[in-house]
């Protein structure tokens, strides 16, 4: 019997005493390589440059449009020689995520930064900017950001989505490697699991989603005239909430008439010129959305004259406010503003931020499944050529080393053999199996 190597360990002594003729020498057979090419959290890497540390126009600014993309990240992971490549572009944040051994260094990242043609003083605001993790921090730095603890507003649950396609963008072009593919799927699933389990994302913490919200409490029926006065971005934000929830009769007015008809036909809905706010208010509208950029109110008491008696909801988004005093003080009319909707958004961030120790507690146990994870797949890439090499034994040993033997049998002795070692490698291949794991991950915590 060969003796113990203990420095290759014990899935070598296994192979050793199996891949050995009946004369004690070594027989050439495939082999598992026990030199591991270890997947460490250490090399995952994350530059990251957000609205806390940059101008959104700067952050802008390291956008790809999305018709030359791809073929940008490409020329990233190559130029760059990275094992694996993950861009996530928001509004408001830009996230270069790798895997690579070796340190992403100034140089690199200027490298990096080409793509955008920066001015120089661009350049000199980003390189200072951008934050650099590595390793366990970048992880970490990556739960946050996915639960929305790095969001501008606490617990928004839109950059799951944002984040999910980015990896699934890289994965289909084949440039995640297993380390990001990995990671990205347990950043998704982490996140998930953090909005459903805390209250991180459970209250309402934006001024268009609190105003739809108080809309929905009026209870209007579907087919009830409203009025939208300005079409910015406030409003479209509200309009998309209405659009899906059914309403139908809505009029849009604005100064420009551009803007009122791209937000119009967005929605199938109707629009006119802000002129013709006196018709619209006589024709008796059940409610109201109001959001632009003036600085005197649209709607006051000339405007509450123009109405019709009957109950009126307005939902006024505008700052300052769009509705002066005269025009509140009419009967059947009840207003949401800014004031009253800040005083519920400031309740329900109390409510987020009290869900932040719960998320990291969940960020703590995902990043133990993350290590366990990456040995997992170390382990089945380093024990994915095993079952070949045990038939190769069995073909080896049948067909060349016991030949002569075996030829000397008859037909239904040979067929015996042959039916017991073949279940014999069917049945018993989970014992080598079992040893070559329990070696790789005894080499795995040693490294």
């Amino acid at each position: 019997m060969p003796p113990h190597d203990h420095k290759r360990g014990p899935l070598w002594a296994f192979f050793v005493l199996h891949n050995s003729n009946t004369d004690g020498e070594m027989t050439e057979f495939p082999s598992i390589s026990m030199h591991l090419c270890i997947m460490k959290p250490s090399s995952l890497q994350v530059l990251s440059l957000d609205f806390r540390s940059a101008p959104l126009e700067l952050i802008g600014a390291l956008h790809l449009d999305t018709d030359c993309k791809q073929t940008q990240l490409a020329n990233w992971k190559a130029a760059l020689e990275l094992d694996g490549l993950v861009y996530l572009s928001t509004c408001n944040r830009v996230e270069f995520i790798f895997s690579d051994e070796t340190y992403f260094c100034t140089g690199r990242l200027h490298r990096l930064l080409q793509a955008f043609h920066l001015d120089g003083k661009q350049l000199g605001q980003v390189t200072t900017a951008i934050k650099s993790y590595r390793g366990e921090d970048a992880m970490t730095h990556l739960f946050r950001v996915a639960c929305g603890l790095e969001s501008m507003v606490l617990g928004e649950r839109e950059i799951i989505t944002q984040l999910r396609e980015a990896f699934d963008c890289s994965t289909a072009m084949r440039i995640a490697g297993d380390h990001l593919r990995i990671t990205g799927r347990l950043l998704v699933e982490t996140a998930k699991r953090i909005f459903t389990e805390t209250a991180i994302g459970s209250k309402p913490v934006s001024v268009n989603s609190l105003g739809w919200h108080c809309m929905e409490h009026w209870k209007l029926d579907k087919n009830a005239p409203i009025l939208m006065i300005g079409a910015g971005q406030t409003n479209r934000n509200v309009a998309r909430f209405m659009h899906e929830s059914g309403y139908q009769k809505v009029t849009v007015l604005n100064r420009t008439d551009l803007a009122a008809q791209q937000l119009a036909a967005e929605f199938h809905w109707e629009w006119d010129q802000l002129d013709a706010l006196q018709k619209h208010l006589e024709s008796g509208p059940q409610a109201i959305v109001i959001c632009t950029s003036s600085t005197e109110p649209l709607l006051d008491g000339e405007e509450a004259r123009f109405l019709p008696p009957g109950a009126l909801h307005v939902l006024d988004l505008g700052l300052p406010a769009d509705t002066g005093a005269a025009f509140r003080m009419r009967p059947e009319t009840s207003v949401v503003d800014l004031t009253v909707l800040h005083e519920q958004i400031d309740a329900n961030l109390a409510v987020r931020k009290s869900a932040i120790a719960g998320c990291e507690v969940h960020i703590q146990e995902a990043m133990q499944q993350y290590r366990d994870r990456l040995q997992q797949r170390q382990v089945e890439l380093s024990m994915r050529e095993l079952p070949a090499t045990i038939s190769a034994i069995r073909e080896t040993a049948l067909g060349e080393i016991f030949a002569q033997d075996l030829s000397r049998l008859d037909d239904e002795t040979r067929e015996l053999i042959d039916r017991i070692v073949g279940y014999m490698e069917k049945k018993y291949v989970g014992v080598p199996m079992k040893l070559a794991r329990q070696a790789v991950l005894d080499q795995l915590r040693q490294s």
